[in-house]
């Protein structure tokens, strides 16, 4: 199930709230988002829509009639992706804040701040940094068999 995350669509109102005046707008409606009430807050912005006109072709981008036109282009795009009292109530996440908070902890953890990864190391970075966090102990493991292998003898191949 896809789920919008709950911070666009209050990034778009906001940016819609902003171009109409009349206070307390972006409050409303970003309280109909979160019960689910998403007609309400599209009929208006139609409403709004139809009262500014729309946007001519020279518009710039902070035109309140493209703000107006582009919020409207978004919600009922993702409308069917919005269902947040229903995301609630299953305990599913609202934002991907949760993702990208993780992305960032494996950049700093695995690889720090000013390197980048290559393609063919970045597997075997991933998971040596898992097995060493990982409960069951794979290194410990790896490091005793590797020991235990050991004869104090190199193997060494002559070529030819």
């Amino acid at each position: 199930m896809p789920i919008l995350d709950l911070i666009h669509a209050f990034g778009y109102i906001w940016r819609a709230a902003r171009v109409i005046p009349r206070k307390g707008t972006y409050r409303r409606w970003a309280n109909r988002i979160w019960k689910g009430q998403m007609d309400e807050v599209i009929k208006e912005l139609e409403e709004w829509q139809r009262a500014m006109g729309e946007p001519p072709p020279e518009a710039s981008p902070d035109d309140p009639r493209v703000v107006i036109q582009k919020t409207l282009t978004y919600l009922p795009f993702h409308r069917l992706r919005m269902n947040y009292p229903e995301y609630r109530r299953l305990g599913l996440p609202l934002t991907s804040s949760y993702v990208e908070s993780t992305i960032k902890q494996i950049n700093r953890r695995v690889k720090g701040t000013e390197k980048f990864w290559c393609k063919d190391t970045s597997e075997a970075v991933l998971q040596l940094r898992a097995d060493y966090l990982s409960d069951s102990q794979p290194l410990r493991s790896f490091w005793l068999r590797h020991q235990g292998r050991q004869t104090g003898v190199n193997a060494y191949t002559c070529s030819q």
